[in-house]
């Protein structure tokens, strides 16, 4: 489930278009690919695309400023532990297109892992939020977009 704010079709509205778990075991420059099984010893990626449309989206977004911030967040599912992994600011991908993109680096042992046979599953949903803090002062110009999922499961190590 996604959500942004504001959201007026036509004028301005945003869509979270990808979130991608990258495990730095399976990269291989240009191919990265997603992963939903973790080692829990070891760091991983959170890859978040979004872009903002509409009308007003050139002005919101160019003429009044801000920076935006990208936090993920795991939800366990059943016993863990829920946690904020980390943040980072956005990189413009493609400034004509107000698309973007951020990747926040996540280190290993923040979660736990899963264990059969026990209350602590080790599957986590994975909650992502982008905000934008306008640089105008006041309340009303600043934006924020959600995106649940994917969802995970972490394994120790064989």
């Amino acid at each position: 489930m996604q959500q942004f704010d504001p959201n007026i079709p036509g004028l301005i509205s945003g869509d979270v278009t990808t979130v991608t778990v990258i495990d730095p075991a399976l990269t291989f420059p240009g191919f990265e690919v997603g992963n939903h099984v973790l080692d829990s010893t070891k760091p991983f990626q959170v890859k978040v695309d979004w872009v903002i449309q509409g009308f007003l989206a050139p002005l919101w977004l160019q003429a009044l400023g801000g920076n935006w911030d990208v936090s993920v967040y795991a939800e366990s599912l059943g016993g863990g532990n829920e946690i904020r992994l980390g943040s980072n600011d956005a990189v413009a991908a493609d400034p004509n297109v107000l698309s973007y993109t951020a990747t926040i680096d996540v280190q290993g042992g923040l979660l736990q892992e899963h264990a059969p046979g026990t209350d602590v599953g080790g599957i986590y949903k994975l909650v992502v939020a982008v905000f934008l803090d306008s640089n105008l002062p006041g309340q009303g110009f600043d934006m924020i977009g959600f995106n649940e999922g994917p969802i995970v499961q972490v394994e120790s190590p064989v």
